[in-house]
């Protein structure tokens, strides 16, 4: 109980980050992806997971000795939660 109380703000900070920077990415969507991500368990799962590969891409970016392969393979993570979010929300539709 202890390690769910610690941890859940994390996760919210995480999902929250992920919805802005997801709103800023996908700006046609941004009315869309806020309403849904409050309904929608999964596409809030999505947003918390796209706000910790991003803070992990950006920390790798500034590390000037981060392994080149890994950046480019957090790269393409943050484009396929991308796709997935955006398939998500055509799906509702």
């Amino acid at each position: 109980m202890i390690w769910k109380e610690s941890v859940a703000p994390i996760a919210g900070h995480a999902a929250e980050q992920g919805l802005a920077r997801l709103m800023m990415r996908l700006p046609a969507t941004r009315a869309t992806i806020r309403a849904a991500a409050a309904d929608d368990p999964g596409l809030h799962e999505l947003c918390s997971a796209y706000g910790e590969a991003c803070a992990v891409l950006d920390r790798m970016r500034r590390d000037a000795s981060a392994d080149p392969a890994i950046v480019s393979e957090y790269e393409i993570i943050c484009e396929e939660i991308e796709a997935e979010v955006l398939q998500t929300l055509l799906g509702d539709r």
